[in-house]
This record gives C-alpha cells, structure tokens and sequence, in this order.
C-alpha cells in the first residue's frame, strides 16, 4: 500500500448511478462513466467501462485510459500491454511521459533489453528516464550476491489475500492484511478487495507462524489500517489508519480521506486510547511509522508539500512526549519518486523503499548506515532482497539472523502482496597467506603486508612472524590489492576479490609473495620486450613489461637501477651499439614518463657484447637462440639507505 492508494468516499455515490448504467450502451456513455468512476477512485469498476469502448472510435483514448487505471491498481501485465499498444501505435503520438512510462513497466516485467530499446530511443529523456537506462545496465551487479539471503514465502499467507508490512511483536508478528470477508460496505473501490486491518500471528517453535488473528482494541475500523510499529517495552503502538474516529471521518478540501498515524496503548489484551499525532493533517498523507530504540524517534512517510517528489521521508523526535515537528531528511534519501516503508534496525541501519532510485523496477529496498543520527547515502540492497516487483515492509530480528520482507514477486497477480521470510547467510571472506623468498622458497618473517580495499581505499597492515603467515578478513563485492615489503627485497603485490562470490570460503593465496632479495649489479630480463627491426620506439606489447619495472620503482624507492639493451650479432659492432643504446634510452624515458625520478635511472645500451649463448659472429644459430641475446635487462646499483 502507498499513499497513491486513497480512498475517497465519493465512491458512495456509485449507487445513485447503478441504474443509469442500465440505459446506455454507447461508448461515450462508457467513457463518460469510467471517467466518471476513475474519478472517484473505484478504478476496478472504471476499467470495466473503458473496455466498453474499445470497438469504437474512443478506442485510443480508452487505451490510455485503461492504461492508467490498471498501473493504479498495480495490474502489471494489463498496464504495460495498454501502453505498449499506446507507443507501439504509429497513428498515435505517445508521449515522452508514455514510452517512459512503458519502458519502467517491462522493467518490472523483467524484460530489461526491451526496456532499454524503449529508452534508447527517445532522444528527450528527463533525470528519471535516464536513472531508467543505467539501472536496466545494472541488473547483472546488483544480481551477483544471490546467495547472501534465502528467502520463502511465509505460511502466514493462507490464501489470495494480501499480506505486507510485518513488525516483530511479543512471540510473533502483527500485519496488515485485506484477508476480510467480501460485501458491498467492506470493498476498496480502488481495488476491489476489502479494506486493509490489522492482524497478529504467534511463531511456533519451528519459526513458523500460526493463523493469524485481528488485533482486538481500538484498532481495526471499517476503513484502512496500515504499518504499523511498537515500542520496545510492548506498550505503545503507531498506527498508519484512514482519517476516522468513531465513525467521524475527516476529508480533504479535495474531498479525500487521507491517512494519518495514530498512538494507541496497550490495557490488558486490548489496544485502546486511539488518538492522532499532531503532525498529522487532512490536506496530506502521513504513514508507516517506524521507531528508534528507546522509542524517542520516528521516521515516517508523508506526501506533504514541500518534498523532493511523490512522498518523502522525515523524521519526528518527542521531548516531554510530545512531537516535534517533523524535518524532511534531505535528498540523499529523498528522490523526485516515492520514499515509503521506513525501517530502522538497532539503531545503526535504517532500510526503506523507494521507486525513484537505481533499482531492478518497482518498488526496490536500500539501506543505509546511521551516522551521527542521520541516515548516510543509501545502496540498493540488491538480489534477491529486490526483484522487478514491489519489496517493501521488512522487519529483521534482532541478532540481524533472520527476518520478513513484503513484495508481490512470485505471483500471477502482482496487485496482491505477500510476506516473506528472510535469512541472512553470513557471507564472509578469509585471505591467508605466506610470504616466502622467491629463490629458497622459505617463509621471511618481518614482511609488512598490507592489504588495499580498492573499492574503499581502507588499508590494513600486519607483520610476518618466523612462519611468515599472515591473515585478513574480507568483504564481499571488494577488489584487493595485497603487497609484502621488507628491506633488502623487492614489494611484490598481487591482486584478490570477493566481486561475484556469493558463498563463504577461505581464500588461500600462497601470495608467494614471492620476495625476491635485491642483490646489486644481478641482471634481471624484463620478458616480452620486444622491438621491431631496427627500430627503437616502444611497442604496446613491450610496454606492459616496462609497466612492471614502473611498479617495481615505485614499490621499491630505494634502489637505483640501470637499464641494459642487448641486441644479436647479426649486424656490425657499431650498429648494434648504437641501435641498443637508443632503445635503452627510449626505455628510460618511458618509465620517467610514468612518475619515475630520471636520477634513479641510467640507460645504457650494449650491443652485442654481452651474449648469453654461443651465437657470436658468423655463428649459425636458429632464430630462437638469437631472440634469447635479443633483450632488455635492469640490475640495482645502488640503494639509498635513507629510504
């Protein structure tokens, strides 16, 4: 339920009209009528007259008209194929507002590739068209921890009623639920199914709920009850409820009867005392209440004015208990969308939905962490927690082990809600590893290891004992760089990430953190350094050798090097000394270029006076063997103590 779900009670006068229907067979007098009932609300008998005049010449405008009805009533497939027939009409002109409209329904249809054939197309996309498009480019990350939750629909839900919004009470949970018997005084006209009350379901010993029950009190009325929420202490409960009290119902200068949240106590079994908070008002919607621990905080959902779009979030605290005004809580929550179903759990994660974000469609759950009071930047909090449906309404027990969600995923009918039940798998990561000497492949102890999120840029370091060992926690959805560094070797670093792992494990990595010993003037080939025939200039495939000698520099500040060019003896002397010592150079200047101080640098080339094999002079050799004298080579000459 959200606030565009309003009751007005101009649908009473539905009666007066029942036998003027009988009259009239015509179109317009369909048109006319379900304009007229759309009007007040009573969509479900609205879209039985527009379909009236589908076979005449209103037949584009009962399309848009059916359109419209059917997404109020969150009929998803009959939405989404009236607009499709809109923009896919090429006498018709749909409008921008129509295709983007469209393009959000196939995303709640999961068809995300048409989705963004839709938006592509339209060259006049606002902000929110274009949240569309990267959110229809996101789906695959935000899919990737799909085992971080199990999830199961709850046997709370006993047949075709909706059920939603659970909060944790006593040994079981209470709920809003449209489970009421069908008649004439008890049918939502927006929906066509009894108005919403208040339920309560025991857990049995397995952590299954028992048959619900209607909470007894002065909470259950003729009209809707909504979320709710409850006090730690079990003795006060909020309540999101139609503007009524004792059959005395309040309406807006528009003549709607807008939600409000009302304070009850508990008195025995029963709740009584039912009475409005004073924030409330009959010109605007105020609803799902959602409590801090010491029960002094309230954050709510509310469509008064001055928010950021449809309704917003604020936030409301009593002192000498009484409210304060409520304040917005600003647009890094609030969106130019819906921000409903508030949740704060132990005070350090507060969760709500939203429609205006960057989700998987519909109605999608974010959370964000409490800092200094204040909700941070929000995250979506991915699948399957989120689907292309509507989640909404969560409750999560204390130990934060297990919980329930409300959407209307795995339903042929996405007007109805259900109640989920949630556990969160305790994914973790564990990186153990061994930094050893490259030559002797024994474990060096006092290696400074230090590992880099590089999604955060938190860094932590331990020091390897006489084993050493060395270990880290990771987090999920993280990219890692691990380096060991110790005087007299070389930093070596390698790269780890949990990004796509979805289940629990030790990450052994013998980072043979291979240190190798730097020993001064011990030549060392940098591979696949390669030039062409008498060229000196660097090519792409040689550059990422040199790349590795960049990373070395700048792990190792310390040390000076030079660099050596070799070349083969298939050319005179002089040649290949001048042709060397020109790709020596290039090569130093390449690494200068990428941040490398041109002091601790020499170039020098040396021909072909320095081969590795036996191919000297007018000695015949294969191809093989000349590339091996064909190379590049760096030795430490120097180390700077003082570094």
């Amino acid at each position: 339920m959200n606030f565009r779900q309003r009751k007005s009670f101009g649908n009473v006068l539905l009666c007066a009209f029942a036998g003027l229907m009988l009259l009239s067979g015509c179109a317009s007098y369909h048109m006319r009528q379900g304009n007229r009932l759309y009007s007040l609300m009573a969509y479900t008998s609205a879209v039985k007259e527009y379909e009236k005049a589908l076979d005449s010449r209103h037949k584009r405008d009962a399309q848009r008209q059916l359109a419209a009805a059917y997404l109020k009533m969150n009929n998803i497939e009959k939405a989404r194929s009236y607009y499709g027939a809109i923009v896919n009409d090429t006498a018709v002109k749909a409008t921008a507002a129509e295709r983007q409209q469209y393009a959000d329904l196939l995303m709640r249809s999961g068809m995300y590739e048409l989705a963004t054939m839709v938006l592509q197309k339209q060259t006049d996309l606002d902000a929110r068209g274009r949240m569309l498009l990267i959110s229809c480019d996101s789906v695959q990350e935000w899919r990737m921890d799909s085992l971080r939750y199990d999830i199961r629909k709850s046997n709370v839900n006993s047949g075709g009623e909706s059920n939603f919004s659970p909060t944790y009470y006593k040994d079981g949970i209470v709920f809003v639920s449209d489970r009421g018997k069908m008649n004439s005084r008890t049918v939502y006209e927006w929906t066509g199914r009894p108005f919403l009350d208040a339920y309560f379901a025991k857990t049995d010993k397995d952590g299954n709920l028992g048959s619900a029950e209607k909470i007894q009190g002065d909470i259950n009325g003729i009209y809707h009850e909504g979320p709710m929420a409850i006090t730690a202490k079990g003795d006060t409960l909020y309540l999101t409820r139609n503007n009524y009290v004792k059959k005395k119902v309040g309406k807006s200068s528009e003549q709607v009867v807008n939600f409000k949240i009302y304070q009850l106590y508990k008195k025995d079994t029963l709740w009584t005392g039912l009475k409005e908070l004073s924030f409330n008002s009959s010109e605007f919607n105020c609803g799902h209440p959602a409590l801090s621990g010491d029960g002094n905080t309230m954050y709510f959902s509310s469509d008064r004015p001055g928010g950021s779009g449809g309704s917003d979030l604020y936030v409301t605290t009593k002192v000498n208990g009484v409210w304060s005004d409520p304040k917005n809580l600003g647009t890094t929550v609030n969106t130019a969308g819906n921000e409903s179903f508030p949740y704060l759990w132990n005070d350090s994660i507060f969760y709500f939905s939203s429609d205006g974000g960057y989700g998987l469609g519909g109605l999608d759950i974010y959370r964000c962490e409490m800092v200094n009071g204040q909700p941070s930047a929000p995250t979506n909090a991915g699948y399957p927690f989120n689907t292309n449906f509507d989640d909404f309404g969560i409750a999560i027990n204390k130990l934060g082990t297990e919980g329930y969600l409300s959407s209307n995923r795995d339903s042929k009918n996405t007007e109805i809600d259900q109640i989920y039940q949630v556990t969160f798998n305790d994914v973790r990561f564990t990186l153990q590893g061994i930094a050893i000497n490259k030559r002797t492949q024994l474990p060096v102890e006092g290696v400074v290891v230090e590992l880099k999120n590089v999604t955060t840029g938190r860094k932590e370091t331990v020091i390897t004992g006489p084993d050493g060992k060395f270990k880290f926690k990771l987090n999920p959805r993280s990219d890692y760089t691990v380096s060991g560094s110790k005087d007299g070797y070389f930093t070596n670093t390698e790269e780890v990430t949990t990004v796509g792992k979805t289940k629990s494990e030790d990450m052994y990595v013998k980072l043979k953190l291979e240190l190798e010993e730097i020993v001064v003037n011990k030549p060392i080939v940098l591979e696949n350094i390669y030039y062409d025939l008498d060229k000196w200039d660097i090519r792409p495939d040689a550059a990422a050798g040199l790349d590795v000698l960049v990373q070395i520099m700048k792990e190792t500040p310390a040390i000076r090097i030079e660099l050596g060019s070799h070349t083969d003896s298939r050319a005179d002397d002089v040649y290949n000394d001048e042709l060397s010592q020109k790709r020596a150079e290039t090569a130093a200047n390449y690494i200068v270029a990428h941040g490398i101080s041109r002091d601790r640098i020499t170039a020098k080339g040396y021909g072909e006076r320095q081969l590795v094999n036996g191919c000297g002079n007018d000695v015949k050799c294969t191809e093989e063997e000349h590339q091996a004298n064909r190379r590049t080579e760096f030795k430490v000459v120097s180390i700077d103590q003082t570094k």
